[in-house]
């Protein structure tokens, strides 16, 4: 069971509404279907949420004037609403195969395509249009999400190394991470940041919940200039707590 569009936050269901009329007009019949995920998607009443994740499956390749189109009235929606969007657009062919696809018109691989499944898998987005993703997308396997954990952490970790600490990126390494460890301990990566955040206060050791709950108060555009700075304080020391638990863990399954 997806999510009711009706649980959307009305500012962010418009503006999916809207993409998906303008989509239905440029691509007719070639718009397979498009689901609506992530923390906008599950956010409780009356809670801040950020970009609109949104994916977005087409029957064959956009050519270039077409895509030009297609980023031409997401922007303007996005300016008009005041949103931002996050969309994938993936060839049907594509999404039907456990490989990393291509986005349809932008030079791009998607790293996170195992993680993202899952959380589609387990009924967490909006069907806003054409088929669901249980008909599309195959389930990911535990290699493929261990794969794709130790990628984002990779990520998280190529932040740390260019210093980029500023309040986006280590509000983000804290709840991604804390969401990484959850998946280390419970084998279940379909949860939300916001989720991550409230998880990561009950199972995480005392030490590090004060950063969590800056990184939360962040995530919903109410931190403290204390907050902002404990976040880049303690970024690269909580990156090396969740690659130290992803390390471990892939040593036991090893039998190292």
């Amino acid at each position: 069971m997806s999510i009711p569009i009706e649980r959307l936050p009305e500012r962010a269901r418009m503006a999916w509404l809207r993409l998906r009329d303008q989509l239905l007009g440029i691509l007719g019949d070639d718009l397979v279907a498009i689901w609506a995920y992530g923390g906008t998607a599950s956010a409780p009443e009356g809670a801040q949420f950020g970009d609109l994740d949104t994916f977005v499956v087409v029957r064959r390749p956009i050519d270039e004037a077409t895509a030009h189109t297609i980023e031409r009235e997401q922007a303007i929606v996005a300016d008009e609403i005041g949103v931002e969007w996050d969309t994938w657009y993936v060839i049907g062919a594509d999404a039907r195969v456990a490989t990393a696809p291509r986005h349809a018109f932008r030079d791009r691989l998607s790293e996170s395509w195992a993680i993202d499944r899952a959380p589609w898998l387990a009924g967490r987005y909006v069907l806003l249009h054409g088929a669901e993703p249980t008909s599309i997308v195959p389930t990911p396997s535990t290699d493929e999400i261990a794969v794709a954990l130790r990628s984002e952490v990779d990520h998280l970790e190529r932040h740390v190394a260019a210093g980029d600490t500023d309040p986006y990126e280590a509000t983000s390494a804290t709840l991604n991470g804390s969401r990484i460890v959850r998946a280390v301990e419970t084998g279940d990566v379909a949860i939300s940041k916001r989720e991550a955040g409230a998880w990561a206060i009950e199972h995480l050791e005392p030490r590090w919940h004060p950063t969590v709950e800056a990184a939360r108060r962040a995530y919903e555009d109410q931190a403290s200039a204390a907050d902002t700075e404990l976040l880049a304080d303690e970024m690269a020391p909580f990156v090396a707590m969740v690659r130290e638990r992803l390390s471990g863990e892939t040593e036991v399954a090893s039998g190292l």
